[in-house]
């Protein structure tokens, strides 16, 4: 039986995040579990591995020693990218919008910031303890970075579905269900980001899942809304957010593309697992 888990323990990975994540949603009882990630990523880990497993997940979120210019990357390249895509809109006759936080009270950015690092409550540090600190290392093993994050890039955007029928999210605001689509697209080009940063921080969660997370989850609220912390959220342009996906999803692309699908793996190791998963 441990074999069996072993050898298909992505495949239970994604199977238990939905079973536990989703029980509230498909029991008629709310959304979803948001730390179900993590906790299919402990369980399957420990009957895949033991605590050899377990260990490995908190030693990728414990890894913080890493070229400070990574995290300038992982705290700031999200606003980037997320003025590139209000730059387009306006180009495309969209409005833009009115930056509150900016005008009215900067420290709230901070404090936004905070609230989405907070550990027990956190969406960053619950999905990406199992995605970033548990799956991407068993399927870049197993297929290597390009189709491993292809894999994990679409279930980390699929998996949220409960929250677009949940008129209080942020993911309803969105769109709804219209947005589905392109949320899927946001995530997988945040994770080829995602998968690039870990690899050049010698595989850290903390810094490739956790604080990127955070940081990608705080700047759309600040820079694509018109919303204030404790307000009642405003109408979203789902225009706006659409062309925000594309931006990421390019930005994700050009990475692929500058890295020959590598995403920062070493090259040998990257071309021996293409091989073996084609195989």
């Amino acid at each position: 039986m441990k074999s069996f888990i072993k050898q298909n323990q992505i495949s239970f990975f994604f199977a238990l995040t939905l079973l536990i994540g989703w029980l509230p949603w498909y029991t008629g009882q709310g959304s979803i579990i948001i730390a179900a990630p993590s906790i299919a990523a402990f369980i399957v880990a420990f009957l895949a591995d033991g605590w050899q497993g377990v260990f490995g997940i908190f030693r990728r979120l414990g890894r913080w020693r890493a070229n400070w210019r990574w995290y300038v990357f992982v705290l700031f390249s999200p606003a980037l990218l997320y003025l590139v895509a209000v730059g387009c809109h306006i180009l495309l006759h969209g409005t833009a919008p009115q930056f509150p936080l900016f005008k009215e009270n900067q420290q709230l950015i901070l404090m936004v910031f905070i609230s989405f690092l907070l550990p027990w409550q956190s969406s960053a540090f619950l999905e990406e303890v199992g995605f970033r600190g548990y799956a991407l290392e068993q399927l870049q093993n197993k297929l290597g970075p390009l189709v491993g994050t292809l894999i994990l890039g679409a279930f980390f955007g699929a998996w949220l579905l409960p929250e677009f029928f949940q008129p209080d999210s942020f993911q309803y605001a969105m769109g709804g269900l219209r947005f589905y689509p392109w949320f899927i697209l946001t995530e997988l080009g945040w994770s080829f980001l995602m998968t690039w940063v870990y690899n050049k921080t010698n595989k850290s969660s903390l810094i490739a899942g956790y604080l990127f997370h955070a940081a990608f989850n705080t700047w759309p609220l600040v820079l694509l809304t018109n919303a204030i912390p404790g307000e009642p959220l405003p109408a979203f342009d789902v225009t706006l957010f659409i062309v925000a996906s594309v931006v990421v999803a390019l930005a994700g692309a050009i990475v692929l593309v500058a890295t020959k699908g590598t995403l920062g793996l070493d090259e040998e190791l990257t071309s021996v697992q293409l091989k073996g998963a084609l195989s």
